[in-house]
């Protein structure tokens, strides 16, 4: 079952508006702006390849970090932080 969240990709000192995608298999951002690179616009981050969530502020914007275990990291500022935290949580133990 999938969950969407509105959400922010926090990069390059700025913020760029979508969607996250909470879905069975991982984790995708989705983005229509064309002014960013082709990487950023369909982000998949599989369960499997995620190898850390956390909860945060970015100045007064509440954050949720993923590390991939590719040692990228990402930060969303995301509309309903709490519940997307706890999504990943228990799709990482399962």
């Amino acid at each position: 079952m999938k969950k969407h969240f509105i959400s922010s990709l926090c990069r390059g000192g700025g913020l760029i508006g979508g969607i996250l995608i909470a879905g069975d298999e991982g984790l995708t951002y989705k983005t229509n702006k064309l002014t960013i690179p082709s990487e950023y616009r369909n982000l998949e981050m599989k369960y499997s390849d995620i190898s850390g969530i956390s909860k945060g502020w970015l100045f007064i914007l509440p954050v949720v970090s993923v590390d991939m275990s590719s040692g990228e990291s990402y930060k969303f500022f995301v509309i309903g932080r709490n519940r997307l935290y706890e999504i990943l949580s228990r799709s990482r133990r399962s």
